[in-house]
C-alpha cells in the first residue's frame, strides 16, 4: 500500500486557497495574478520535497531550488500590488523584481560550484525584507483594500513573514548540512521540516478561513460606527469635491486634501473611513468613475480621454476601478448607454 506523503497536504490546502483567490475580483488582477503564483510555488514546492523524501525522485530536488526562487518575490509582487497604482510604475517594479528571479534560476542551471540553496536564501531573505516593510504602511496607502478587510491582508503578511522566515531559517541550515554533514543528514531534516510546513499551513489554514469568511460577512459594515463630526466632516468633503472637481487632479493625496481643509490628515481619513467604509483612495476613485460615466454618456472622448480627464493614470487601474464600481467596463457601459 501507498502512503502519500503528508507535505502534500500543504499543496492541497494552497491550492484551494489559490483557486478561491483567483474568483476574489475586488483584488486587482495583478494581485490575484501574483498570490495566487505565490500559493501554486508553495504547492509546487510540497509536491516536489514529497516527490524526493518518499519516492527518492532525484530530478525533484534538481527543480526544487528553480520553484523556490519565485517564492517571495511573487508574495511581494502580489503584496505590493495592493498598495500602488499599477501602471507605469509597477510595469518597472515587475520587471526589478523578475530580473533577480532569472539570475538566480540561470545561476542554479549552470551548475556553478555553489549550493542552489545559497541563491534560494538570497532572494528569499531580500524579499522577507521588502515584504516586511509593508507592514509599515499606513491604513490609505492599500489603496486597493477597503479598510474593513485590512485585517486580513495584514495578517496574510505577517503569516507570510513567518513562512518565509521558516524558508530562510532551512536554507541556512541546509547550506550548513551541505559543507559539514552530508545528503543524508539533508534529507533527515527535510523530513522534519516538512511536517513542521504541512502543521503550519494547516494552523494558518484552520485561523485564516474563520477571520476570512467573518471579513467578507461585514463587507458592507463600517469600522466604527460615525460621529458627528465624522458627518460634518464627510458633507464639507462631498461639497470640496463637486464644487471644484479636485479629484480630476491624478497627483491627489489625504495630505494634500488636509491641508486644504486646515484639518489634520487622521481626521479626514477617519471621517472618510467611518461614514462609507472605504479609505481616501477608493473615495475619490468614486468621484472618478462618476465624472467618467458622465463623459461616457454626454461626450464622444474616447475612453482613453476620458480616463485621463477623470484623474486616472492608468488604464488597469481605471478599468478595475470602473468594473468595481459599475459592474461593467467602459466600454459595456458606453455601448448600453448610447443604445438607450
Amino acid at each position: 500500500m501507498i502512503t502519500l506523503p503528508l507535505v502534500w497536504l500543504v499543496s492541497v490546502l494552497t491550492t484551494i486557497a489559490a483557486f478561491a483567490l483567483a474568483q476574489d475580483t475586488r483584488m486587482p488582477f495583478q494581485a490575484r495574478l501574483f498570490l495566487c503564483g505565490f500559493l501554486l510555488t508553495l504547492a509546487s514546492i510540497g509536491l516536489l520535497l514529497g516527490l524526493r523524501l518518499s519516492f527518492d525522485m532525484p530530478w525533484a530536488a534538481w527543480l526544487q531550488p528553480l520553484v523556490a526562487v519565485m517564492v517571495a518575490p511573487s508574495a511581494y509582487l502580489g503584496f505590493s500590488a495592493l498598495t500602488q497604482d499599477l501602471g507605469s510604475n509597477w510595469r518597472r517594479r515587475l520587471l526589478l523584481t523578475g530580473a533577480p528571479v532569472v539570475v538566480a534560476q540561470l545561476a542554479i542551471l549552470a551548475n556553478l560550484p555553489v549550493s542552489a540553496d545559497v541563491f534560494v536564501l538570497a532572494i528569499n531573505s531580500i524579499y522577507l525584507v521588502l515584504i516586511a516593510r509593508l507592514l509599515r504602511r499606513q491604513t490609505d496607502d492599500f489603496v486597493h483594500v477597503a479598510p474593513h478587510a485590512l485585517i486580513i491582508v495584514r495578517s496574510a503578511i505577517k503569516a507570510t513573514i513567518v513562512l518565509l522566515g521558516m524558508m530562510v531559517a532551512t536554507d541556512l541550515s541546509i547550506v550548513a548540512a551541505s559543507l559539514f554533514a552530508g545528503d543524508a543528514y539533508i534529507l533527515t531534516f527535510l523530513t522534519g521540516v516538512s511536517g513542521v510546513f504541512t502543521a503550519f499551513v494547516f494552523v494558518v489554514a484552520l485561523v485564516g478561513a474563520p477571520m476570512l469568511l467573518q471579513v467578507t460577512k461585514a463587507d458592507a459594515t463600517k469600522v466604527e460606527g460615525p460621529t458627528d463630526d465624522d458627518r460634518a466632516m464627510r458633507a464639507v468633503l462631498d461639497a470640496l469635491m463637486n464644487d471644484t472637481h479636485l479629484y480630476t487632479d491624478s497627483n491627489l493625496t489625504l495630505a494634500r486634501v488636509a491641508r486644504r481643509l486646515s484639518v489634520p490628515v487622521r481626521d479626514v481619513s477617519n471621517a472618510i473611513n467611518r461614514t462609507t467604509g472605504e479609505n481616501f483612495s477608493r473615495y475619490i476613485n468614486g468621484f472618478r468613475i462618476r465624472h467618467a460615466q458622465s463623459a461616457l454618456r454626454r461626450t464622444e472622448l474616447s475612453i482613453t480621454e476620458v480616463m485621463f480627464e477623470a484623474g486616472f493614470v492608468s488604464k488597469s487601474s481605471f478599468n478595475t476601478e470602473f468594473r468595481r464600481v459599475t459592474g461593467k467596463t467602459p466600454s459595456q457601459f458606453r455601448a448600453e448607454n448610447t443604445t438607450s
